[in-house]
């Protein structure tokens, strides 16, 4: 599974960042099956026990789009 380039720029400029169950930041080109990781907003938890597919989904549908003005 792949992360969008832009989309991933957009998420890490964002306020929330995915951390795994140590509080580790995660490192995207690095994501492992084994391990579930954490969306949070500053150090309130938003999404728990997100899987690898959650982690690029929500980058990749969430920060990937695109909007027309």
């Amino acid at each position: 599974m792949n992360i969008d380039q832009d989309a991933l720029k957009n998420f890490q400029a964002s306020k929330f960042d995915f951390v795994d169950a140590k509080g580790n930041d995660v490192d995207f080109n690095n994501l492992n099956e084994d391990v579930r990781y954490t969306l949070r907003d500053g150090e309130t938890i938003v999404q728990d026990d997100m899987t690898v597919k959650d982690v690029v989904d929500t980058i990749n549908d969430e920060y990937g789009k695109t909007i027309n003005v």
